[in-house]
């Protein structure tokens, strides 16, 4: 007998063999739906079986973590970025008001005492520094002031404007005009050099006792002292302004 080279008979047997395999195949699926059906039967009787107090220490337990975890991101923040103030006094006046609530950068601070560089704030920022007063609780008062002399140069106030002689500067300028202030004349006499690493500062209440500051016994302030620069003005609403 003579068979056809494209007769397929022996395919029959090839048939059989690949039903078994898909019959294996489906009986391996078959179990393992089986066992994962079984191991969610478990766990859903496993939580059934948790008592009421279990179930609601569990939810104390993620109310409590919740909050420590919101009080230690807000320490955080206030300790080492940003931090709220109110003014008390009439010192920074008529740039801020008694009872003006501020926010205070501490960023550039944080990362000064980080890298172990001294903070260095421009000319005309408002910083927030420990003075040397001390205040009901024992501790350091913390003044608001403007920076006016910086490490190096040379404070005269004379006549009722305050100069500053630098480098740059040989003959002095005006500094109230440098960084665009119009303020009363200033009280006081003063001429001497801001030591390294420390700054010269006023409130712009220039009147007499209008601002205990570095022309009136405060001295200069040293770098170390400084908390942050004023950045924002909050309240009163109608007032808020980014400096």
């Amino acid at each position: 007998m003579v068979k056809d080279s494209n007769d397929q008979s022996p395919q029959p047997k090839d048939h059989l063999k690949n039903s078994k395999n898909q019959d294996d195949e489906s009986a391996k699926l078959s179990d393992e739906s089986m066992a994962a059906e079984a191991s969610k039967k478990a766990n859903e009787k496993a939580a059934s079986n948790q008592s009421p107090m279990m179930v609601a220490l569990k939810g104390f337990a993620s109310v409590v973590s919740f909050i420590a975890a919101v009080v230690v991101l807000a320490v955080l923040i206030n300790v080492f970025l940003f931090q709220s103030y109110y003014v008390d006094g009439t010192s920074m006046m008529p740039t801020l008001q008694n009872n003006n609530r501020l926010i205070i950068n501490k960023i550039p601070k944080t990362i000064a005492d980080i890298t172990g560089h001294p903070y260095i704030p421009k000319r005309g920022d408002i910083i927030v520094f420990n003075s040397s007063l001390i205040g009901p609780s024992g501790s350091p008062e913390q003044l608001i002031k403007r920076v006016i002399g910086l490490p190096g140069e040379r404070v005269v106030v004379k006549n009722g404007v305050v100069t500053v002689f630098n480098k740059q500067n040989p003959k002095g300028f005006n500094v109230n005009q440098a960084i665009g202030l119009h303020l009363a004349p200033s009280a006081g006499s003063v001429n001497e050099v801001v030591p390294k690493d420390q700054f010269f500062v006023c409130g712009d209440n220039r009147a007499l006792g209008g601002s205990y500051d570095s022309r009136f016994g405060l001295g200069t302030v040293p770098s170390s002292q400084i908390i942050g620069q004023m950045v924002l003005r909050v309240y009163p609403l109608n007032e808020v302004h980014f400096f």
